[in-house]
């Protein structure tokens, strides 16, 4: 019975497939509520129409999807908002058209995460024609503002009843029951447009705060010349949490300022600056201390702070450092490292955005059953692993990271040209299947 249920799980992949297009068709940035409310109204559409309870927060920023019955609950969280797309001239198809060729379903959000979506939404649907007797209820939690400020978690949390379980696809496996911390620090200093011999008319990089950034811009009127002056850096976007996969657009472009010998004092300083977090991925010139990488016997890796986004308007620039924290790392800790780098450069600070670290003991009987889903699909051994990135596991207690990355896969979550294979989108489907049929059936 189980694997004729498996297998009609496994059929869905021409739904699946279909789904994540449409999904990746909706260019639902992080932040654009209308956009995130669509994807939303498409899930429940399809939901609604084939008798699958669908649930709304108050705001319509979070949709919850439940099959089964019982008192216990498994949930399964994902998102719809996505990342800005980067520099538009690196992508090889459009960003929001997504794209099957046979092997790679591409688009902004591929990866991260509306085709885990599009499969855990299949697999409820296929349990739920299968008439599975789950005897616990499976959720699928779908949220809008994981690349944002999680205001749509804060709603879950207050307007339904919390998983007795949860994990989120949204990382890489085998199962993460560490993951860093994260923290956007605002940086702003007064700069003043006008300087000897020319005037700033633009100077920016980035797009978003979790992205090391692949294009930087720098445009000044050169008054001697008479003319207009543009500077452009180009690098490799990627997930903030994995930089050394990357090549910062933004500290090239602070290298290139420098090299044009401008008399602009205050600029120069903090190019200084920014140029002190060239390839240091791991904050060692902020003043992080990575000596340390393990708790409990368990490795939890070292601190990464990386600028993300420059933006200069009105007489002031702004940065983004985005920092994902080691476990042991807290919010003081950070403060008063920029407290003191604010009086030796002289720029004002805020803390914008912190989740604390995560860590869950390994003792959860689920976690056998996840283990050997992931085993018997792909023959790899199971286990635990530190997850450098932030994920939805961190919203909600009893909760962890688990794929959709496999080990030795390219992660192109927040790249241009985004994208996941077939070959890894049937395999998560199974897998994720085998461990909800048997955590919903079974004693724990």
């Amino acid at each position: 019975m189980t694997e004729k249920i498996i297998k009609a799980v496994i059929n869905t992949r021409d739904e699946i497939i279909k789904n994540s297009i449409d999904l990746i068709n909706i260019p639902s940035l992080t932040g654009d509520t209308e956009a995130n409310i669509k994807c939303l109204k498409y899930l429940a559409s399809i939901a609604g129409s084939e008798g699958i309870n669908c649930s709304y927060s108050k705001k319509k920023d979070c949709l919850v999807l439940e099959i089964g019955s019982g008192k216990e609950t498994i949930g399964v969280l994902t998102h719809v908002d996505v990342v800005g797309i980067g520099d538009l001239n690196k992508w090889k198809t459009p960003p929001f058209e997504g794209l099957f060729d046979g092997k790679f379903i591409t688009g902004r959000g591929a990866m991260d995460d509306k085709v885990p979506t599009a499969i855990i939404f299949n697999i409820l649907r296929s349990f739920n024609r299968s008439a599975v007797n789950c005897r616990r209820r499976l959720q699928l939690i779908v949220g809008t503002s994981e690349e944002g400020e999680w205001s749509d978690m804060e709603s879950f949390r207050s307007e339904f009843n919390i998983p007795d379980f949860s994990f989120t696809p949204d990382g890489a496996f085998p199962i993460h029951n560490i993951e860093k911390g994260y923290c956007d620090v605002e940086i702003s200093i007064p700069l003043e447009a006008d300087f000897l011999g020319g005037t700033i008319l633009e100077l920016t990089s980035g797009d978003s705060s979790n992205t090391i950034p692949s294009r930087g811009s720098f445009v000044y009127k050169n008054h001697a010349q008479n003319k207009t002056v543009v500077i452009v850096s180009s690098g490799s976007s990627t997930h903030s949490s994995l930089p050394e996969n990357g090549e910062n657009a933004l500290t090239k472009l602070a290298w290139l300022i420098k090299t044009h010998g401008l008399k602009h004092p205050r600029l120069n300083t903090f190019s200084d600056f920014i140029l002190g977090m060239h390839e240091d991925y791991y904050g060692s010139f902020l003043g992080f201390d990575n000596e340390e990488t393990n708790y409990n016997d368990e490795y939890t890796g070292r601190t990464a702070a990386n600028p993300t986004v420059l933006n200069y308007s009105e007489g002031t620039l702004v940065l983004n450092i985005n920092i994902r924290h080691k476990y042991g790392v807290t919010r003081d800790d950070i403060d008063h490292l920029f407290h003191r780098l604010s009086d030796k450069f002289g720029f004002r600070y805020r803390i914008v955005g912190y989740q604390e670290p995560l860590y869950v003991s390994r003792t959860n009987p689920f976690f056998e059953i996840m283990n050997r889903a992931y085993e018997t699909v792909t023959g790899l051994e199971g286990g635990f692993t530190l997850a450098r990135g932030t994920s939805y596991a961190k919203a909600l207690p009893n909760s962890v990271c688990w794929g959709p990355v496999f080990p030795g896969e390219e992660d192109s979550c927040h790249r241009e040209n985004e994208r996941i294979s077939l070959k890894s989108v049937m395999q998560c489907t199974e897998i994720y299947s085998r461990f909800l049929l048997e955590a919903s059936v079974t004693t724990v």
